[in-house]
C-alpha cells in the first residue's frame, strides 16, 4: 500500500523541467519558482513553453513573446515570471533570454 501512495505522489506532483542555453543561473531560479499549477494537475500534461525575457538592472523580467499550445500555461507565465527575482543573475542588464520550459504531469 505504500509503494501505491508514494506513485501518486509523484504523479500528481508533476514537474517542470528548464532549460536556458544562457547558463545555469537563470535555470535555477525558474526551477525553484515555477511549478505546474493546481489547475493543471488533474491533466495529463507534456507540453514545452517557449519564453522569450529580458531583465532588467533590479532584476525584474519583463516577458516579451511565449510560445505554446496551452492558453493556461501561457497565462500562468504572463502572471508569474515578473514576480521572480533575478538577482545577480545577468552580468548584461536589459538582455535577452530564451527559455525552453516542460512542464509534465504522468
Amino acid at each position: 500500500m505504500k509503494k501505491l501512495i508514494l506513485i501518486m505522489a509523484i504523479v500528481l506532483t508533476g514537474s517542470v523541467i528548464v532549460n536556458a542555453g544562457n547558463g545555469t543561473k537563470i535555470n535555477n531560479v525558474l526551477s525553484k519558482h515555477l511549478q505546474v499549477p493546481n489547475y493543471l494537475k488533474g491533466e495529463k500534461l507534456n507540453e514545452k513553453v517557449n519564453v522569450q525575457f529580458k531583465i532588467n538592472a533590479e532584476g525584474k523580467a519583463t516577458v516579451m513573446n511565449i510560445k505554446t499550445e496551452n492558453p493556461g500555461l501561457k497565462n500562468y507565465i504572463q502572471e508569474q515570471l515578473p514576480k521572480i527575482a533575478f538577482d545577480n543573475v545577468n552580468d548584461k542588464p536589459e538582455e535577452v533570454y530564451f527559455v525552453d520550459i516542460n512542464f509534465k504531469v504522468l
